[in-house]
């Protein structure tokens, strides 16, 4: 018979924010498998938790994945815990999961979440909303996913560094327009927790004088340039502003549009000519 996978919540800043059950659940596995061992163990030496911890990472977890199968066949327990946060949202975990077998039962133990923090707090409505995680490092293809967002008229939340964090709110003014309403959240649950909501040309000033440290959860407000007829009207007039070519704007507007690349190409040449 199998042991259990707990997904275990762990707090991501103060340490007082670890549940009851998630306490009592870390002191009883046989086994606690974590993004990072010493972050880990200074958990579980707040709450005096005597228990075993080994590396399970994204740099690991493809080579250690057959000595945690093998432990849950021998019907130990397992918890799974990441740095900080719900293991698999946007942490390692999922390629564990994936490759389990149906018989092994798995078992979240909730708790807080950077995610729901900051919408708890929103200032821009968040009874629906898209979750895009930490949005890839390459700038057309960061442009290209916050483009296929926009059309669809719903909030953003998404993670971001220090060192992307300009260029990011650069390319929202750029698609979403400068006066668009994004709320920051920084360190939260930490004691240098800030929370701000400004327009993003009002964020971009203020990160070209002073660019904070930590780690930020951004919230966007729905595209209030996007036309009914045309939704991505806009967002070519954005892009040739930007001195995009016709050809990238059509390759980039294509896949969020079910027009043809030569419909969309009269488009552009037609919003060019009126400029």
């Amino acid at each position: 018979m199998y042991g259990k996978l707990y997904l275990v919540s762990t707090p991501i800043g103060n340490l007082e924010d670890l549940t009851f059950r998630a306490v009592k659940i870390l002191g009883s596995v046989d086994l606690i498998i974590a993004e990072s061992v010493e972050r880990t163990n200074k958990l579980l030496a707040h709450y005096n938790i005597d228990a075993k911890v080994i590396s399970f990472n994204k740099d690991n977890e493809k080579r250690k994945i057959k000595n945690v199968v093998t432990f849950l066949k021998d019907s130990k327990n397992i918890a799974l815990v990441s740095d900080a946060g719900t293991p698999c949202v946007s942490d390692p975990g999922f390629y564990l999961l994936s490759n389990l077998d149906d018989e092994v039962k798995v078992i979240p133990i909730p708790g807080v979440s950077s995610i729901t923090c900051a919408l708890s707090i929103s200032k821009i409505p968040m009874n629906g909303f898209i979750f895009l995680g930490f949005l890839p490092k390459k700038e057309n293809d960061r442009k290209n996913k916050l483009l296929q967002a926009s059309s669809t008229n719903l909030p953003l939340c998404l993670f971001e560094s220090k060192h992307r964090l300009l260029n990011l709110f650069e390319d929202i003014s750029s698609i979403f327009g400068k006066d668009t309403m994004v709320g920051l959240h920084r360190e939260m649950t930490k004691i240098y927790e800030t929370i701000s909501h400004k327009s993003v040309s009002e964020h971009i000033s203020d990160l070209k004088k002073n660019t904070p440290k930590g780690e930020f959860v951004v919230i966007v407000a729905p595209n209030q340039q996007v036309e009914v007829e045309k939704p991505y009207i806009s967002i070519i007039k954005s892009l040739i502003l930007k001195n995009f070519s016709n050809k990238d704007i059509v390759d980039l507007i294509k896949p969020i549009s079910t027009d043809s690349k030569k419909e969309i190409y009269k488009i552009v040449l037609s919003i060019r000519q009126g400029e």
